[in-house]
């Protein structure tokens, strides 16, 4: 009786493993598959962009009487360091930041003031990097610059209806100057990362 116990249990072992291998080769040839697949689906994006390339080099077009050639502008080019990879969350906490001051600030002193002001710096900073990365402005300078005089006239604005707040004048005189250090500054990191 033992026996029969015996043998059963091994061939009941044996079908499992040759079902386990037989599953093992199905989720590897799977595998394979999917990997040919996206092997083809790379090298027909590569060749679609390598024709788009081509087909823009023998459109470019002639202008001007130097003969200089204007090629149209594609999307941008990766870049081998990654500048800016967090600015987008950086920005918006700045911007959170900058908005808690302007409903509470931290003093009335000119430190105090300079101190809060230099969050005006990060946002420059932080705006032009997320802007070059996103790649929607070539010069994000004059846009941040326009952010920032924006977020400086809302926070004159609510200390000056908020009769709890006094105003603070170097705090506001501040706001665009820093702002456009800051853009500038991460317009020349953009620029000279490599």
């Amino acid at each position: 009786m033992n026996r029969t116990v015996r043998r059963a249990e091994e061939q009941k072992e044996r079908r499992q493993e040759r079902e386990k291998a037989k599953a093992k080769a199905e989720a590897r040839k799977r595998r394979e598959e999917r990997r040919a697949m996206a092997r083809k689906r790379r090298e027909e994006r590569a060749a679609a962009r390598a024709a788009g390339s081509a087909d823009g080099a023998a459109d470019a077009k002639e202008s001007g009487a130097d003969g200089a050639v204007e090629q149209e502008a594609g999307p941008p080019k990766r870049r081998g360091s990654n500048p800016g990879r967090f600015a987008g969350v950086l920005l918006f906490a700045t911007v959170f930041f900058i908005s808690l001051q302007a409903v509470a600030p931290s003093g009335t002193g000119l430190a105090e003031q300079a101190v809060s002001a230099s969050f005006y710096l990060l946002f420059g900073y932080f705006a032009a990097l997320w802007m070059h990365r996103r790649g929607t402005q070539a010069n994000p300078v004059p846009l941040v610059v326009i952010a920032a005089a924006l977020m400086g006239a809302v926070s004159g604005v609510s200390q000056w209806l908020q009769p709890a707040l006094e105003p603070l004048p170097l705090l506001l005189a501040l706001t665009v100057p820093l702002a456009f250090a800051g853009a500038k500054l991460g317009d020349l990191v953009w620029r000279r990362a490599p």
